[in-house]
């Protein structure tokens, strides 16, 4: 029996093969691809990895012209805006289900890009709180904080799930505010964004910080979404990645971008909380192309 993700992939691309390249039908040389993610911690690698994805393919596939949307639609405004594939037909995100009518819509590269490191969580707290977060060394300690994140974050369930307190009321872009207002004792974002994120969301008068050396852990693959409407490119890129990760230069541009978090997550003095996440019905990724920390975690549940 086929798979749904392969059966929407097959559709997407008849249907593709009958109206051109670009994503609205029309007949051209030049195949558009409209990235979008809000996320500044990881959009330039992500960026750059689109690129490399494209360059692997250049010989197979027509011209392309790359461009990046920068508006914050939100999670669940960004999957509806991309299954249109209008004003964008790419995006990263979490992996999901790819159960549901949206779903539908949206086809998934079964290919993470991140590695196992955006299963790792960092904290942002008011910088009063720091001493205080300096004695966690256990998950009830932890649990007895409320931990703050965005409307529809998949992370919500996993915190849930592990019986930590929730405020999920806002969105990404007043997440930091919120912390600020003591809202939530603290915000956990990926690593690889965490510092980033903080230095260009810091209020003028400073008063957040990083917790120093503690980390959550839980599995979640992040792969590249595409709109059904633009089936080609989904091939493309599922090609272009599969090359890349072939030859090693996928690793390498991850390595560039994430070698201070990579070194961070194997301190010494690190403080590691694991908590409890069933991945969703991912069985359209392959266990082979999940990192070698997620395939243990995955076996073990």
């Amino acid at each position: 029996m086929m798979r749904p993700l392969r059966k929407t992939l097959l559709l997407a691309l008849l249907l593709g093969a009958g109206s051109g390249w670009c994503a609205e039908g029309n007949e051209s040389s030049v195949m558009d691809v409209r990235f979008w993610d809000s996320t500044e911690g990881r959009l330039n690698y992500e960026y750059e990895l689109l690129q490399l994805a494209l360059e692997k393919t250049a010989d197979d596939y027509p011209a392309y012209d790359l461009k990046r949307h920068d508006e914050d639609f939100g999670s669940l405004r960004g999957r509806r805006t991309l299954a249109e594939g209008v004003t964008i037909n790419v995006y990263a995100a979490p992996a999901r289900d790819k159960e549901g009518p949206l779903e539908a819509q949206i086809i998934s590269i079964p290919i993470p890009i991140l590695g196992g490191l955006m299963g790792y969580r960092q904290l942002i707290v008011r910088e009063d709180r720091l001493p205080a977060m300096a004695e966690v060394t256990s998950e009830d300690q932890l649990k007895r904080l409320t931990v703050g994140q965005g409307q529809r974050w998949p992370d919500v369930a996993i915190f849930r799930r592990n019986g930590y307190s929730v405020n999920d009321t806002g969105r990404y872009s007043n997440l930091f505010t919120m912390l600020e207002q003591s809202r939530f004792d603290y915000l956990s974002l990926g690593i690889i964004e965490a510092r980033r994120e903080l230095a260009s969301h810091q209020p003028a008068n400073g008063g957040l910080a990083l917790v120093p050396d503690l980390y959550l852990y839980y599995p979640f693959p992040v792969v590249f979404h595409v709109s059904a409407k633009a089936g080609p490119l989904a091939a493309r890129l599922e090609q272009g990645l599969t090359r890349a990760l072939q030859d090693g230069s996928m690793e390498a541009l991850f390595r560039r971008h994430f070698a201070e978090e990579l070194a961070a997550i194997h301190g010494e003095n690190r403080r590691l909380i694991v908590l409890e996440a069933p991945l969703p019905e991912l069985d359209w990724i392959p266990q082979s192309r999940l990192p070698p920390v997620m395939r243990l975690r995955t076996s073990a549940q």
